[in-house]
C-alpha cells in the first residue's frame, strides 16, 4: 500500500468540508506560517536580502553556514538539495549502479523502495523487530548479501519514533565499512530528540550518508530545503552527480531557508513548545489506551509520532476508513509502512486538538473490538466523517 497515494486520498477528505475531523497522521509539528510570513517580509522589506543568491550548481553559501554550526559539520561535508526525498534519489543515483542491493528497513518509509526500484536497484529488507524497533547489527550483518552495497535506516525512526544511540550507529557504520557497504542515515526527525542529539561524524565514518529536511524539523515543507552530509570520496561523487542532474533548487526558496535558519532559535522555540505541551497529553492518552488493551506500544515517546500494535486487529486500512467514518479521526495504517496491525499516530499538535483526537481514537478502537470488525468501511467505499 503506497503511503502516498493514502495520504493523497486523506486530505481529499480532510479538505471535503465535513466537520469535525481530527488529524492524527501528520509527521512534524504544524507549518509556522505566521512566523514564516514574518520572517520572509522582514527579510525582503527593503529588497533583495543578501542572501537572495545564486545556487545555480552549488549549494546555498548562507544555508551551508547555518548548517555547519548548527550541526557541527565542516562546510565542505554538506550539500543543499530540494528536499530530503530528493536527497535520496541523488544519493542513489550518484552512488549506486543498476542492479545494485540497498538493504532498507523494515517498517519503514516506502520511499526508500520507490526510489531505489526507480533507480533501476535490487533491495531487500532488514526487521526492527516491534514493540522496540532497534537496531541489531548482527540482524543488519546477516541480511547482506553480494550485492548489496548500501544499508538504508531512519533515526529518529520512521514511523515508530524511536531513537537509535550514536554507539550503535558508530557500531554499524564500522561493521559496513569492513565490508565496503555503505550507511544512508535519514536524519528528518533527528531534531525531535533535542537540537543537541549528535549524529554521526562523516570524517570519523567516511561510508556514511545522512540526510535532513526543514520540511519535519520546522514544519516548513513550503521551503523544500534538504540537504546531504557525506564526507571524502562520497561527497564528490555526490557533488558531481548533483552538477549533472540537479538543476530544481529554488533561489528564492533557500534563500527564506537561509533567513529561517539565522532565526533557528525562534523556531526550534516553537517545535518544542508544541512538544512539550503535547507530549504528555499523548503519553496519558496512549498508557490509557495500553491500560485497556485496545494498543501495544512501549512508551515514553521519543519523536512525534508512534506505531503502536492494535490489538485483535490486522486489516488496520479497513480500520483506518472505519475511524475516518465513524469517529472522524485519521489515523495512518500501517499497511503503509509494510506493517500491517499496526497505525502511526503523530503529536506533535495543539495539545486540546491532540486530546481531541486521542479520546476519539481510544473510542473508535474500543467499538471496533466490540463489534467484531463487522462494520469495516468495504474498500472501495467514500469515507466521510458525520
Amino acid at each position: 500500500m503506497s503511503y502516498a497515494h493514502w495520504v493523497r486520498d486523506a486530505i481529499t477528505l480532510m479538505r471535503s468540508g465535513k466537520p469535525g475531523q481530527v488529524s492524527l497522521f501528520e509527521s512534524s509539528v504544524p507549518e509556522p506560517s505566521t512566523m514564516l510570513a514574518e520572517t520572509t517580509l522582514r527579510a525582503f522589506r527593503s529588497g533583495a536580502p543578501l542572501s537572495f543568491t545564486s545556487v545555480f550548481m552549488r549549494s546555498h553559501p548562507d544555508v551551508v553556514a547555518h548548517l555547519a554550526s548548527r550541526y557541527g559539520v565542516r562546510a565542505g561535508n554538506i550539500r543543499c538539495t530540494t528536499g530530503a526525498t530528493t536527497a535520496v534519489s541523488l544519493v542513489y543515483g550518484a552512488l549506486l549502479s543498476a542492479g545494485d542491493t540497498v538493504l532498507i528497513e523494515h517498517p519503514g518509509f516506502d520511499i526508500f523502495a520507490n526510489c531505489a526500484l526507480d533507480a533501476g536497484l535490487e533491495f531487500g529488507f532488514f526487521h526492527r523487530e516491534a514493540p522496540h524497533f532497534e537496531i541489531i547489527i548482527n540482524e543488519v550483518l546477516k541480511a547482506l548479501t553480494p550485492a548489496t552495497r548500501m544499508v538504508v535506516l531512519s533515526n529518529l525512526h520512521n514511523p515508530s519514533g524511536v531513537s537509535v544511540s550514536t554507539e550503535v550507529l558508530s557500531a554499524l557504520a564500522e561493521a559496513l565499512d569492513d565490508r565496503n557497504v555503505l550507511l544512508l542515515i535519514d536524519e528528518v526527525y533527528q531534531d525531535y530528540a533535542g537540537v543537541d542529539s549528535i549524529g554521526l561524524d562523516v570524517e570519523r565514518h567516511p561510508n556514511v550518508i545522512r540526510i535532513g529536511s526543514l520540511t519535519k524539523t520546522f514544519g516548513l515543507n513550503a521551503l523544500r530545503c534538504g540537504w546531504m552530509f557525506a564526507s571524502g570520496d562520497v561527497m564528490q561523487r555526490l557533488k558531481a552527480h548533483c552538477d549533472r542532474v540537479d538543476f530544481g533548487v529554488s533561489k528564492l526558496s533557500h534563500c527564506v531557508a537561509a533567513e529561517v535558519l539565522a532565526s533557528s532559535g525562534d523556531y526550534d522555540t516553537w517545535r518544542d513548545s508544541i512538544m512539550e505541551a503535547s507530549r504528555p497529553v499523548a503519553q496519558e492518552g496512549l498508557q490509557d489506551m495500553v491500560d485497556r488493551g485496545l494498543i501495544a506500544l512501549e512508551l515514553p515517546l521519543t519523536g512525534c509520532t508512534c506505531f503502536p500494535r492494535v490489538v485483535g486487529v490486522q486489516d488496520t486500512r479497513d480500520l483506518s476508513r472505519w475511524l475516518i467514518a465513524r469517529h472522524g479521526v485519521v489515523v495512518v495504517p500501517g499497511e503503509c509502512f509494510g506493517m500491517a496491525g499496526h497505525i502511526r499516530i503523530g503529536v506533535a499538535l495543539d495539545a486540546d486538538k491532540l486530546k481531541n483526537g486521542l479520546e476519539r481514537l481510544a473510542q473508535g478502537l474500543q467499538e471496533y473490538g466490540e463489534d467484531g470488525q463487522a462494520a469495516a468501511v468495504p474498500a472501495g467505499k467514500t469515507i466521510n466523517a458525520e
